[in-house]
């Protein structure tokens, strides 16, 4: 069931649509965000490709994910947990109205890891796959554990009350104002729709599942059955707080060799001996902690590239006389996570013989020590470290997230002002504020502008950094900005679009029935100068069309989509649209 071997999942498979179908509307939760694992995402959702080194570095075929998912694609995050990109460009403005960060009141974590997506065929039957997570949504690499469930449109059961129940906290956890009118309703939608979907196990191994949205209003950890007392125990959990695994440890009915707990060595300090008498605990080994060996197939020897890693799962196995419970998801074994936080539960249910620790533990540890990436510690009495300095200055910036913010746009010609205000006190003085795409940066304050701004550098997203000494944490924040302009979507397609070339590479793309193969077909049109010329179109985007107009013809409302937005008539190659508005007038009167 859990082997790290063999048993390995992709994160952009378990999103890609089943074949025969399309994405309708997806909504997501973490605590941190990559906007580039966003874009990721995106590709999945949108185009069902797996991002890799051959797609993530064109321009084109991303901004083609982003057109395709940017209506469909609703993301909720902690405030103050969005990281900073590598390299910031254009495209991450397109991303804006997917993330809607939520900032809790009692100062806790926003910490749910959690996907529903609805798909729908050509034939309108729609298929709804709930994903219950513990990873981010980054690219980290440490250890994560997920679980998917799909399900139809029927006569409801009354099981799925807690995801409607949650969905419609998310209204109410963020900001009205943060959530796009359209996609507010279409995430109500999902709401009410899913009160009437029946999620189906085909797993011999489990007998019944159920949902638990912990933290929200009308859901506690005790709803979970979580602290219930049990048999035998393994808990995976990288986070925790003594007194949680302490009340734990006590729940234990008898004291067999093979309760586990598995933990993080930064961990191990927080424990008391007490705390674990009814368990063996387990980290992972350094040399796993430090770097698998990624040797991928042409690399030498000495390129092999080293990625820390550790624990990030959350996983807990009970099993009590001849039943087995499994509880899968976003909560570590910690006060916070348990009382306090926002997290997310999906319980399965089994019976021991298919389902026990004795198993688990086989598959985790393998058949000998040398195949075990794991080693047993022993638990002292000894002083719990002071956190890093770094965790005091993300506090910095999440108490800047709890402030009131606003901002407003005013100018034009490329000669925009951006005014920032935020309501409170702002406690240090070592923090800085810029735009996304400015590489100038000001002292935060109650009041802040910017003048002297292009179009492509006026966004929702905000680059936070608090600096203490030689230490300094950024983050990106989203502050509602008035006054956008209408046209800045426009800039951003002509920005990445750029001229003729690029032009018909898009719409080759849009039009070709595989987009990794279109894609590799516009490289190589590229590489030997076939795309177009004497400003004729060339014949073989003359037959994609036809094609599309015989077999998709809705792929003419994607280029008539980009004809809108670009302004730039020298992107479109001559005779382009009389072409194409050839080509509506057939496809319109089928």
């Amino acid at each position: 069931m859990l082997k790290p071997a063999s048993d390995r999942l992709d994160y952009s498979e378990m999103l890609m649509p089943p074949y025969g179908y399309e994405t309708v509307f997806a909504v997501g939760t973490t605590y941190s965000l990559d906007l580039d694992a966003l874009i990721g995402v995106c590709i999945a959702l949108g185009l069902s490709e797996s991002i890799d080194n051959e797609l993530k570095d064109n321009s084109i075929y991303l901004l083609e994910a982003l057109q395709k998912t940017a209506e469909k694609v609703l993301i909720f995050c902690e405030g103050g947990q969005i990281k900073v990109p590598a390299n910031s460009n254009a495209l991450h403005i397109l991303l804006e109205k997917m993330v809607v960060e939520v900032v809790m009141k009692n100062k806790k974590s926003f910490h749910p890891k959690f996907w529903l997506v609805k798909y729908e065929n050509e034939d309108g039957e729609a298929l709804y796959r709930c994903l219950v997570l513990s990873r981010n949504l980054t690219f980290d690499r440490s250890w994560d554990v997920a679980v998917g469930i799909e399900g139809k449109y029927k006569n409801g059961t009354g099981k799925t009350k807690p995801l409607h129940d949650f969905l419609q906290s998310l209204t109410k956890l963020s900001k009205r104002n943060d959530i796009d009118k359209n996609k507010r309703k279409e995430l109500l939608n999902l709401a009410e729709e899913i009160m009437n979907v029946n999620f189906e196990l085909n797993k011999k191994e489990f007998t019944d599942f159920s949902f638990h949205p912990v933290g929200i209003e009308n859901y506690s950890i005790e709803d979970t059955g979580f602290f219930n007392n049990y048999h035998e125990l393994l808990i995976i959990s990288p986070f925790l707080s003594n007194g949680t695994i302490k009340k734990i440890n006590d729940m234990a009915l008898t004291n067999p060799y093979y309760n586990t707990l598995i933990t993080r060595k930064s961990e191990i300090a927080k424990l008391k001996p007490s705390s674990v008498t009814n368990f063996e605990t387990y980290v992972m080994k350094d040399i796993i902690v430090d770097g698998e060996e990624a040797l991928s197939e042409g690399e030498q020897e000495e390129d092999i590239l080293k990625q820390k890693q550790d624990i990030h799962a959350k996983l807990y196995l009970k099993t009590k006389y001849s039943n087995s419970e499994l509880f899968i998801g976003s909560l570590n074994a910690s006060n916070n996570a348990c009382y306090g936080n926002v997290e997310f539960i999906f319980k399965l249910y089994g019976k021991r013989r298919y389902l026990n620790v004795d198993l688990l533990r086989k598959d985790l540890f393998g058949d000998n020590d040398k195949d075990n990436p794991f080693e047993t510690v022993e638990i002292i009495d000894d002083e719990v470290p002071e956190p890093p300095l770094t965790d005091n200055l993300e506090k910095i910036i999440k108490n800047i997230c709890r402030l009131k913010s606003h901002a407003v746009i005013t100018g034009g010609e490329d000669a925009y002002s951006i005014d920032i205000q935020f309501e409170g006190q702002i406690e240090n003085n070592n923090v800085f504020i810029k735009p996304l795409l400015l590489n100038k940066e000001k002292a935060i304050s109650e009041h802040i502008i910017f003048d002297n701004l292009k179009m492509l550098q006026l966004s929702e997203f905000y680059i936070i950094k608090a600096v203490s000494g030689e230490e300094s944490v950024q983050r990106l924040i989203k502050i509602r900005t008035d006054n956008m302009p209408e046209n800045r979507e426009s800039s951003v397609v002509n920005d990445i679009i750029k001229d003729k070339n690029g032009f018909i590479q898009y719409i080759s793309f849009i039009l070709g029935d595989d987009y990794l193969l279109s894609l590799l077909e516009n490289k190589n049109s590229i590489k030997y100068g076939f795309l177009f010329g004497s400003g004729e179109i060339i014949p073989a985007l003359y037959e994609k069309m036809l094609r599309a107009a015989a077999r998709s013809p809705q792929k003419f409302n994607d280029i008539k989509k980009i004809l809108d937005l670009i302004s730039d008539d020298n992107i479109i190659p001559d005779g382009f649209k009389e072409l194409y508005q050839a080509f509506e007038k057939v496809v319109t009167r089928k």
